[in-house]
Order: structure tokens, then C-alpha cells, then sequence
């Protein structure tokens, strides 16, 4: 294995398997991960990355603590609300996935690579819900919702690649088109907003979605 810098070879370790790794799933999906794969791209004989890692499961859970060990939430340690701790907790962890998608998959499918994402990350989320006054048990359906909603958001984003959806002129069509009296709140609400009211930017949709969430979590409070 060579060192695309000066020609040398490259000591095989560890991180620069999960280097490969992540390229891999990051360009092609999880299911181009191979062992094989991993050994064809680092010009190696397939066995010595079982030397490092014994086989694909160690491989994604290495990926997952990686990925999870770079999450950074934006907020000050000190008096900040629990509701801007949670929007910076989920900000942050879309953040991640959306630098890497495909592994994202992965971990909505994948009960290890949840729990490895959480322990390595879960702390301000937790936190920020503990703040808040929940019990425990709380915490968790909390924290599960925020996640959730998180994850299917994303899949979303990235079928769509993150343009706008503009359902508007499509709706309308449809709306007007309906018997009278059929649907006489969903037509008020068309006519309130028009085509504008219904087309979908993904930033300002993640924000709006997450304060009725934050909003939801807070009115359990009460």
C-alpha cells in the first residue's frame, strides 16, 4: 500500500482502514463495504485488515464512533435554556448526517450502531431533556422522538438532494379540482397561503419542525 504523497508504503493501521471505509460508504453506500473491497482499495491482502478489525461489523462500528466522536453542539455550557440545547443537539446531529448519508442508513437500521452513536453521542441531547425536569423514562422517549424525527427528516433531504419541494401548484390544481364541500379546511388553508404557502425549503422546514416538537416536550411538562 502506497502513500499518495511520496511513494513510500503506508503502514496499515486501524484508522486508515476506517479512512477507506468511510470513503467507500460515503461514495458508493454501505453495501459496497466488503472486506474485499476495503482490501482492493488499499492495495492489501484482504486478511491483514482482520489483523485491525475482524470483519465488517467491527468495520461500521469503527465508522460509527468516528463519525458520532466529531459531533459538535454549538451551545454555551453555562445558562443556556434546555429548549436551545435541544435544537442545538439535533442541529448538530443532522449536521452530521448529513455529511454522511449513506452511514445513516445504517444507523436507523442497525440496533449496535444506534447504541454506539448514542454512548459516543448521546450526552446533549440527554442532558438537555434531563434539564427540562423529564424523569428518566421520559428522557428516552424524548431523546427517541428527537432522534427519529432527525433521521426521517434526513431521508427526506437526501432523496430530494435538498432543493426545495414545491408541492404548491400541484396541490392547488388538485385542491380545486375536488367536489365542493369535500375538503373545506384543506381549501381555506390553500386559499389563506396560496401556491407559495405550501413550497418546502428544507433549512427553514428542519427548524419549524423542530420548535413544534420543542413545543410538544413542553407542554407534556406542564
Amino acid at each position: 500500500m502506497a502513500d499518495a504523497g511520496n511513494g513510500r508504503p503506508r503502514r496499515l493501521s486501524r484508522e486508515v482502514i476506517l479512512d477507506a471505509g468511510l470513503r467507500i460508504v460515503d461514495e458508493a453506500g454501505i453495501e459496497a463495504l466488503t472486506m474485499r473491497r476495503l482490501a482492493a482499495d488499499l492495495q492489501v491482502n484482504p486478511m491483514s485488515i482482520y489483523h485491525h478489525l475482524p470483519g465488517k461489523a467491527a468495520v461500521l462500528a469503527g465508522l460509527v464512533e468516528r463519525v458520532y466522536a466529531q459531533l459538535r453542539v454549538d451551545v454555551p455550557p453555562d445558562g443556556t435554556p434546555w429548549q436551545d440545547q435541544v435544537r442545538a443537539a439535533a442541529q448538530a446531529y443532522r449536521r452530521i448526517l448529513r455529511a454522511h448519508p449513506n452511514l445513516a442508513l445504517q444507523i436507523i437500521s442497525d440496533p449496535a450502531a444506534v447504541a454506539e452513536s448514542l454512548a459516543v453521542a448521546g450526552e446533549p441531547l440527554y442532558a438537555a431533556l434531563a434539564q427540562a425536569g423529564l424523569p428518566p423514562r421520559a428522557v428516552v422517549d424524548a431523546a427517541n422522538t428527537v432522534v427519529d424525527f432527525v433521521h426521517g427528516f434526513l431521508l427526506g433531504e437526501t432523496r430530494s438532494g435538498g432543493e426545495p419541494f414545491d408541492l404548491g401548484p400541484d396541490l392547488l390544481e388538485r385542491v380545486a379540482a375536488l367536489p365542493q364541500g369535500s375538503a373545506p379546511t384543506l381549501t381555506a388553508v390553500a386559499e389563506a397561503v396560496g401556491a407559495d404557502g405550501f413550497r418546502f425549503e428544507y433549512d427553514r422546514g428542519f427548524e419549524v419542525s423542530l420548535d413544534i416538537l420543542i413545543r410538544g416536550i413542553e407542554a407534556g411538562l406542564r
